[in-house]
């Protein structure tokens, strides 16, 4: 029993290092992976070695999986290793097409885009780059740039200039923004190349010349010189400007190749030495080109350069192999490029419907989001009017309640002062009398306690006072004081002693005036007339 007891202890410790063993190696992988990000931008290649350290295995939620997937694929790239498959990434496009940021979101399609790209998948390789687009940050200019400059490529292979150069803009836009300087000598550059098949020469020289500017600035050497060659030809082919041609190539070789001319640059030199008739440097050019071989319009070119050193030789009937040679070469592109014109123009269709479907679809989402914020603006002044209503009515309830305490004060403060003279006059009835009839005359007594008469009336009947003084403006203050005493059924004889009145043809006065300025016939009914008033305003 001891052993088995000795066992089970031994396996629990066991186990419990093993727990802590593996989550210590995910702390260290996760931060790890925060080195890697860091150093991703500036140092790629020390850091897919880097990454190359973290065990995978170690990682157990599906966001750190994802994450480093999307790290993996992003070095590789950086590293100019082409995948072209999903599996690298496939963990980051389950996880960050539903979950995550946005900015992870955009930089995950971005990369499946270039996956695409390297395995010739145009159209998917646009879908990926076009949801890049719309998922990617404001401030995320490099992404931008990126995104931008990809599709730039894409639009350059579908034979599409003038979507290519707009690309290459926003390229250049954002990386400008984002003072990627290095990148954005290499998208002016394309830009520029782009505007040359639409023969906008100037303005592709401008980009040609401030992208040196930046290359020169950075001593990316061959970035130079490729924008130097790019520059030359411009002035030889376009301009027929040799000598200005060869003066800036010349002050950049002196400044970066110690003067000598770089083998890349023979052929545009042997067609320099070809127009200034120096037929053997022309040949030794010619000869030595190393130029891009797997591109056959360069080997027409340098067929056709061939046929003019041995006419301008007198050897016809070499300049004749060679015209031949380019002519066949030529005709066999022409088959090649009319099917693949086919093709890019299918392609191209279907670019521009997808990008046109997302360009509608974001418009879409506009009018949602706008339709939106006036349904929520509508809402929230529908609140805010019923707030305001309902502080509306209790600031009235509040004020007829203050009305009415002061109509309650004065009646009260009335009582006192007739409780006060009862005691002081109990054996002078007689004067208590008198006094009582000054206290009650509406024209001595309505400072101390009729001042509110009109208030009182108008709170306890509707606002009856309101609606006489708006629909009958002629009215005195005391047309409405007898009106009041109307409404509280005041008997005659209160009224001729608040009068002060004595005989009662001088209160039919009153009415009879009182019906004359509200326009009433005769055989109206004062007191029925105003209590049908009370009555509608009740409704």
């Amino acid at each position: 029993m001891f052993r088995i007891i000795f066992l089970l202890y031994i396996v629990t410790i066991w186990g419990c290092g093993n727990d802590r063993s593996a989550l210590e190696k995910r702390r260290i992988d996760l931060g790890v992976l925060n080195r890697v990000e860091g150093m991703a931008a500036e140092h790629p290649d020390s850091a897919l070695m880097l990454l190359h350290t973290v065990d995978e295995s170690s990682l157990m939620k599906r966001q750190e999986r994802a994450r480093y997937s999307l790290l993996f694929s992003e070095l590789l790239d950086k590293n100019y290793i082409d995948l072209e498959t999903d599996s690298v990434i496939r963990p980051a496009v389950e996880y960050f097409s539903q979950n995550g940021k946005y900015e992870d979101r955009a930089k995950m399609y971005y990369y499946l885009g270039r996956i695409h790209e390297n395995a010739g998948r145009t159209e998917e390789a646009v879908a990926a780059f076009v949801s890049a687009e719309k998922y990617v940050g404001k401030e995320q200019y490099n992404l931008q740039g990126l995104i931008y400059s990809r599709m730039g490529y894409l639009y350059d292979t579908q034979a599409n200039a003038e979507a290519t150069v707009r690309m290459f803009a926003k390229a250049s836009d954002a990386f400008r923004k984002g003072g990627k300087l290095r990148n954005l000598s290499y998208t002016l550059r394309e830009e520029g190349s782009a505007l040359i098949l639409l023969e906008n020469k100037e303005a592709a020289n401008r980009l040609f010349y401030e992208a040196l500017d930046i290359a020169c600035q950075l001593k990316d050497t061959l970035n130079v010189l490729s924008l130097v060659q790019q520059i030359g030809t411009n002035f030889v082919f376009y301009y027929k400007d040799i000598k200005k041609a060869k003066d800036l190539l010349s002050d950049i070789y002196n400044r970066y190749c110690g003067g000598e001319i770089p083998e890349g640059h023979f052929a545009l030199w042997g067609y320099i030495c070809l127009q200034e008739k120096d037929l053997q440097k022309a040949e030794y050019y010619l000869m030595h080109d190393t130029g891009p071989d797997s591109s056959p319009y360069a080997t027409i070119g340098t067929y056709e350069m061939w046929s003019m050193l041995y006419e301008q030789k007198k050897e016809y009937q070499k300049a004749l192999d060679y015209v031949k040679r380019a002519g066949e070469l030529r005709d066999s592109i022409y088959v090649v490029e009319k099917d693949k014109l086919v093709q890019n123009l299918e392609r191209q269709y279907r670019t521009e419907l997808l990008r046109a479907e997302n360009e509608e679809l974001h418009t879409i989402n506009v009018y949602l989001f706008i339709i939106f914020l006036l349904i929520f603006f509508f809402f929230v002044c529908v609140l805010t009017l019923f707030v305001y209503r309902a502080k509306r009515k209790e600031r009235e309830k509040e004020e007829k309640i203050n009305s009415l305490k002061c109509v309650l004060d004065d009646w009260i403060n009335f009582l006192k002062t007739l409780a006060d003279m009862a005691i002081k006059m109990k054996k002078k009835p007689e004067q208590f009398l008198e006094t009582f009839k000054e206290n009650l005359n509406l024209k001595t007594g309505k400072e101390r306690f009729f001042s509110n008469l009109h208030a009182w009336v108008n709170q306890s009947h509707n606002g009856i006072v309101d609606y006489l003084k708006r629909e009958y403006p002629h009215l005195t203050d005391e047309d409405l004081d007898f009106c009041c005493l109307l409404y509280l059924k005041m008997p005659v004889d209160v009224m001729l002693q608040m009068y002060d009145l004595t005989n009662k043809n001088s209160l039919y006065n009153k009415r009879s005036d009182l019906r004359r300025k509200m326009g009433l016939s005769p055989e109206i009914n004062l007191e029925q007339y105003l209590d049908g008033l009370l009555v509608n305003l009740a409704r």
